[in-house]
This record gives structure tokens, sequence and C-alpha cells, in this order.
């Protein structure tokens, strides 16, 4: 095809490329009296502010939100809701009803999978891996026999007869479970997109790592030693690690674990780097850590406001390099943006989606 040839056609939009869909944050709160709300937050218009505590530096989130989810009845025998993502989609999973599921993209709501049973009157993780949706849910004080609930979510194709039923394209499916008893400490997934790493106790004192092959359903044990950071570690491709956030407050890298690797050292892990100074806010309940690619990053930190019914939510957006040295540095376009919310669940951790 001659050049003159190309570009009418690059005109007439055979050439045009499809631009990417612009990523926002969206933050899921209990600042709603009668259940929960997601708000929609373009993160370009983050602004520095500084360390004061004064409510001038306070903004406001966006309004309307994306959504409201009002839960059933507070009444109900552990009513409870969970988040997850997968794809372009956030998941509300209720007790005993069916789930939800709202479309970032679309702005769409519409009905999801059925939690199984086993799943409620409990807590735990989730993590997509490519197309599914994988919930390890741990619930000692209900089943003590049976502490732990794996389950796996994903789409199933629907026959064209069967669409009306909104959610006949869902599916579960109960996995083995875990070996450890305890909850899970932190966890990540391997680069490889099918293996999901957990650091979790196994007796009283002792703890380990292990991991499950989402293509084989089987696990591992590597050995007696942990995972340096707390919660969800992301792996970073430029940093060619994984990322995440340690309990004393500060950001953290380590190398990527062969799915083959076994040790038997306790506290073992190698070249783990960390950043010299702490990101978590003062007086921080809980601070959590969103991986937004391309070496970037939001820490969602909760902090104290000395009042049950409120708090504060602090964003904080940054980016990580390595030093000539080969130091963990947080880079100096560090931003941050503070809402001050109400609170109606008080164990409900606030969370961040980058979709």
């Amino acid at each position: 095809m001659s050049d003159k040839r190309r570009r009418q056609n690059q005109r007439a939009g055979g050439g045009h490329k499809r631009r990417r869909p612009h990523k926002h944050l969206y933050l899921v709160l209990d600042d709603w009296e009668k259940g929960f709300s997601i708000h929609k937050i373009d993160a370009d218009r983050f602004h520095s502010d500084s360390d004061s505590d004064s409510d001038s530096d306070y903004q406001h989130l966006p309004e309307p939100p994306a959504l409201r989810l009002e839960p059933p009845v507070s009444g109900e025998p552990y009513c409870d809701v969970s988040f997850a993502t997968l794809g372009t989609k956030i998941f509300a999973f209720m007790n005993q009803r069916c789930g939800l599921a709202y479309d970032a993209e679309t702005g769409v709501l519409s009905m999801g999978a059925h939690a199984p049973a086993q799943m409620v009157c409990g807590y735990g993780i989730s993590i997509a891996v490519g197309d599914v949706l994988y919930v390890l849910t741990y619930r000692y004080d209900f089943d003590r026999q049976h502490p732990h609930s794996f389950e796996a979510m994903s789409s199933a194709p629907t026959a064209p007869e069967e669409r009306q039923h909104p959610t006949e394209g869902w599916t579960w499916k109960t996995l083995p479970p875990p070996a450890f008893h305890s909850c899970v400490h932190s966890y990540a997934l391997h680069p490889d997109g099918r293996t999901i790493f957990m650091t979790s106790s196994y007796d009283t004192d002792k703890m380990g790592t292990y991991s499950f092959d989402t293509k084989d359903s089987t696990w591992r044990f590597h050995g007696n030693w942990v995972l340096p950071f707390s919660g969800q570690g992301h792996f970073d491709a430029e940093l060619d690690a994984w990322v995440g956030l340690d309990q004393y407050g500060y950001i953290c890298s380590c190398p990527v674990i062969s799915p083959s690797f076994q040790c038997t050292a306790p506290c073992f892990y190698p070249d783990c780097k960390m950043t010299e100074e702490k990101i978590f806010a003062k007086r921080h309940m809980r601070a959590t850590l969103t991986y937004m690619g391309a070496t970037k990053f939001c820490l969602v930190d909760c902090v104290n406001n000395r009042s049950r019914d409120a708090y504060e939510i602090r964003l904080t957006m940054f980016g990580l390099k390595y030093s000539y040295k080969g130091e963990l540095q947080i880079t100096d376009h560090r931003s941050t943006c503070s809402f001050m919310v109400s609170r109606h669940t008080y164990h409900f951790v606030p969370l961040a989606f980058w979709m």
C-alpha cells in the first residue's frame, strides 16, 4: 500500500487507534448512614498539601457518589458486605443475598453471583487472576473444624434462552482449602499469572509461606519464612519486584520467589529493600496500598479523629525508584488529599481500586 493511500485510510478512520480509557480511583467508604458509598476520584486533580491537621486542609469528595449501596437490614444476623474487583467490575457480596456488580467502565449496576454459604460469617482476601476471582475466607469463630472457605468465581458463557436470568453467567467453584489454620498475613500474585503466594501461621507461634497454583488447584509449602510486607503485595515490572507496605509504615520491595523455591531457614527473605522514610500518617488506624501501574501507588490511610463517628481519610499518591546505590526511594512528586468522612461500621476498612 502506498504512503498516500495509507494516509487517506487513516484520515477516514482505518488507521485510528482506540484511545485507552482514563482510569480513576474508586474509594469505598461506610460514610452513608444506610450503607456504603463508592466515590469516583480523578487522580489527576490531586494536589500537594501540608501536614497540617486543620479543617481547612480537608477536601470534599465528589458529589454525588458513583454508587450508594444499601445492604440488608442491620438486624439480620451477621449481616456484612465485602468488596472485590474483577476486570472493570466492583463486586459487593452480601450475606445470604445475591451479589451486585458495578461496572466502572459503563456505570451499569447488575446482579452478580450469589456468594456460597460457606463464605459468610468470616473475613479474608480476594485476588483476581486473569478472568477468575479467588476468595479465601477465614471463619474460625464459626467453624473451627473447617476454618477456611476457598472459592473461585468466573463468568461462564450464557445461552441465548437464559439471558433473562442475569446471574446465570456467574459461577462459583469450591477449591481445596489450605493447610494453615489462621488468617492470611500477606499475599501476592506471581508474575507467571497463575501462582498466588500467601503467608500465614500454621501453628500457635510458627509462620510460613505457601502458594496456590490456580492452573492445577494445588497447594505448596515453601518454608518457615514470611513475605516481608503486610496485606497485599503488588508486582511492578520496572522494579522487577513485589512492592508492599510493612506493618510499621514503610514501603518495601523484594525479589519475586520462584514457585519451586523452598527454604527451611526461619524469617528468610533475600535482598529486601525498604524506604528510609515512613509514609503512614500520624494516629493511623489502618492503611492499604493500591497499585496504579508504572511504579505508581496510592496509600489509603485511615487516621483517628478522636471520634467513633468520623475519621480522616488520606490518599497519598507517589512513585518509587531505585537510587544509583540500589536503595528504594519515594519519588519527589508525592501528592496527598485529605477528607473528613462519617463512620458507620466500626470494623469496615476503606478500600481503593484503580480501574
